[in-house]
């Protein structure tokens, strides 16, 4: 198998699918996650168990896609007990720390997902979500890697069908020119901006790992908040 496909779950679906796997692509992530059942999810498992995974499955849900080490998804499922948070990633040892601080917290509101974000958004039934946030995706700033950048058109097509109306999208970045493109990729779609954070989210700006690394630098950060306009 390719370092991809270790990287996005593959090997913990087999895993759980009672597979024995050949010792030599072992680490003790993929084994920990493999012991989180319930509270880390692969694809299928997230398929098949949306929205059920949560204690209260009828509680708004807001996906964070790329939730690094957990700590957002922790301090917004903390502050908002009227809300589900899903956290998603794609590498084995961010999702387990993710993992464990929920299971630390003893929060039955917050859950992580390993793979693809855009695989999984797939995956999940339309207007099913609240809120999506997307803080800090790779800016992929070379001129030829630019078509690897997450937040592009397939992306808000594919969120905009999964969100509620009058759902909402919170991104961050730290490239300019980043954030430029999203704002003229935007104006394809039926979202308008939001001046403050929608009513169901309680809480203060929630500064990530690197959004705390960039204020110390004093370097900008570019923020958008939109929402998703009724039909």
């Amino acid at each position: 198998m390719t370092n991809d496909e270790y990287a996005i779950g593959h090997y913990l679906v087999r895993l759980r699918n009672g597979e024995e796997l050949n010792l030599t692509i072992r680490n003790r992530y993929l084994l920990q996650a493999n012991q989180l059942r319930g509270l880390l999810y692969t694809k299928p498992e997230l398929e098949k168990s949306f929205p059920f995974l949560f204690e209260n499955p009828k509680l708004p849900i807001v996906m964070e896609i790329g939730c690094y080490m957990g700590d957002t998804v922790v301090e917004i499922a903390k502050k908002n007990p009227g809300l589900n948070v899903l956290g998603v990633d794609i590498k084995y040892k961010r999702v387990v720390k993710s993992a464990y601080k929920i299971k630390r917290a003893r929060l039955t509101n917050a859950k992580i997902a390993i793979g693809d974000a855009r695989e999984l958004i797939a995956v999940i039934p339309d207007h099913s979500l609240y809120g999506i946030l997307a803080f800090f995706p790779d800016p992929w700033q070379k001129k030829k890697h630019k078509k690897h950048r997450f937040l592009d058109t397939h992306f808000f097509k594919a969120v905009s069908d999964k969100l509620w109306d009058q759902g909402f999208i919170w991104l961050k970045t730290d490239n300019k020119a980043y954030y430029q493109e999203i704002i003229e990729t935007l104006q394809e779609y039926n979202f308008t901006s939001m001046e403050s954070l929608p009513p169901l989210l309680i809480g203060e700006n929630h500064h990530t790992f690197f959004e705390q690394l960039f204020i110390k630098a004093n370097e900008p950060i570019y923020q958008l908040l939109i929402e998703k306009n009724s039909l």
